[in-house]
């Protein structure tokens, strides 16, 4: 058991007389309050000393008034525990007494070097494509609930050159999960002094987000918008990946080059695996981040990503022999009985992949709160991988978008934002209608006004609406026509 000792500023205020003792008296019960005597010229002092709670430190806060010769003071108890000899001299003192249970060590953990940080977001979703029904093969159609998003907690270390991140994450997305979301560690050289920046140069290896665009580094927890654009969850359903990464800064300059799996880890449904492949794709963003004056600020950069996609083959089947009763008259005739061949395996096939894109963020202050316009373009080749799934084999699938957004605090305590939307998963795509192949808009335009309250620091309460419109739902006839899916979200976030 630990004890803080507070010792009175008035037994300190005056020297004691030359080899006074301060007797620390404790009691049978560990967790009852211990008495310090401290006799003074003329007059002892008595005081207080509670047991420390549980994991914390056995330190006392520093006296405001000190004595100004050194006093040399010999601690005992009646259990025959002697502790060190402590020095008062004229700055802050740290006395402090540590006592175990009999049979038992003191164990003193120190987790001031250590970061821990997370956050929770729990929210209410309302999407206008719910059905009480099951998709083919058994999938709910409802979307209609309360879910967990995001419930993260992250721990990090510094040393002078090297650094550690342990983030793990849990939702109920797809039902009740919980996963590794970071796992980083880094070589670090050159840190600066400066709050905030970058240092000249960390390698990391490890689970990391990856450097494309500003969104994919972008923290959910930082983001006012409930989840990041289309284009960009279409290409990169999930932020991180695993690989090597080498990234720094030099002044305003920023940059980062990646070599990772092709993998992203899929928030809602685990490792998509999609790239079982021995290519590595390389991320390269090249940055700026400067500050013109003190109330404006302008960042952006560049970036690309380059690897191979991988779609898998088939295996060989053998013949089959079918019956079927299409008039419904029970009996089996030769016009019932039909033969599907044999087939050989169809080996899998890499295919070229890249994406690039350019974004740009200006941030103004003024009396009523941060204004935010920032916006992305991206073009690539065969990488969706969320939206409209990229099969390359016949053609190359050309996709192009981006997003703009707008956001503008309220004081400290409001939050209002509009987002649009554009993303083209296909241009080239067609469509067989009686037997003829036609052109389809496979277009997907999104607007996305949100409005919220928060606590500096500590909490957020947003609520969003997602229109969106597209052509991925059918009429009557089997022509392609606008799929009603507009979703409203009220989020809860509240941080460690």
């Amino acid at each position: 058991m630990a004890y803080n000792v507070f010792v009175p500023t008035a037994a300190l205020a005056a020297p004691p007389e030359s080899d006074a003792e301060v007797e620390i008296t404790a009691p049978a019960n560990p967790s009852a309050p211990v008495t310090v005597t401290q006799p003074t010229a003329g007059a002892s002092a008595t005081a207080t000393v509670q047991p420390a709670a549980p994991g914390t430190s056995a330190i006392a806060p520093a006296p405001t008034a000190v004595a100004s010769t050194p006093v040399a003071a010999k601690e005992t108890d009646k259990t025959g525990i002697a502790a060190a000899a402590n020095t008062v001299k004229a700055e802050p003192v740290q006395a402090s007494a540590d006592v175990a249970p009999k049979g038992e060590k003191a164990v003193t953990v120190d987790l001031g070097k250590f970061d821990v940080s997370g956050y929770v977001q729990s929210q209410l979703e309302f999407h206008q494509d719910s059905s009480d029904q099951l998709r083919q093969g058994g999938a709910l159609l409802n979307q209609n609930r309360f879910l967990i998003r995001r419930g993260r907690i992250r721990v990090s270390r510094d040393w002078e050159f090297a650094s550690v991140i342990l983030e793990f994450d849990g939702n109920t997305s797809k039902g009740p999960s919980a996963r590794l979301q970071k796992g980083e560690a880094s070589l670090v050289y050159g840190r600066s002094k400066e709050k905030g920046m970058p240092p000249l140069l960390q390698f990391t290896v490890g689970l990391f987000d990856l450097p494309f665009g500003y969104e994919l580094v972008e923290a959910p927890k930082m983001r006012w918008f409930m989840e990041r654009s289309i284009i960009s969850r279409a290409l990169f359903p999930g932020e991180p990946d695993v690989g090597m990464r080498l990234s720094g800064a030099a002044g305003f300059l920023r940059y980062s080059v990646a070599l990772t799996n092709g993998e992203p880890l899929d928030e809602k449904s685990g490792y998509a695996l999609q790239d079982p492949n021995a290519n590595k794709d390389v991320t390269v963003r090249m940055g700026a981040d400067t500050s013109v004056s003190s109330a404006f600020r302008v960042s952006g950069g560049v970036s690309y990503n380059v690897g191979k996609g991988f779609r898998p083959g088939k295996d060989a089947n053998k013949g089959v022999v079918n019956a079927s009763d299409p008039n419904g008259d029970g009996l089996l005739t030769i016009n019932d009985i039909t033969l599907t061949p044999a087939t050989a395996a169809v080996p899998s096939q890499n295919f070229e992949r890249w994406a690039m894109a350019a974004d740009l963020q200006l941030r103004f202050k003024s009396g009523l709160g941060q204004t935010m316009l920032y916006g992305e373009v991206v073009a690539a080749q065969n990488l969706d991988r969320g939206l409209v799934i990229a099969d390359p084999v016949l053609s190359n699938v050309r996709e192009f978008g981006g997003f703009v957004g707008l956001t503008q605090e309220i004081t400290k305590y409001g939050i209002v934002g509009l987002r649009g939307d554009y993303y083209d998963p296909n241009s080239d795509f067609l469509d067989n209608r009686a037997g003829k192949q036609v052109p389809t808009d496979l277009r997907v335009y999104g607007l996305s006004p949100m409005a919220g309250f928060a606590l500096p620091d500590r909490a957020r309460l947003l609520l969003q609406w997602d229109i969106q419109d597209n052509k991925f739902a059918r009429d009557a006839r089997g022509v392609p026509t606008r799929l009603k899916n507009n979703a409203v979200t009220l989020r809860l976030q509240v941080n460690l």
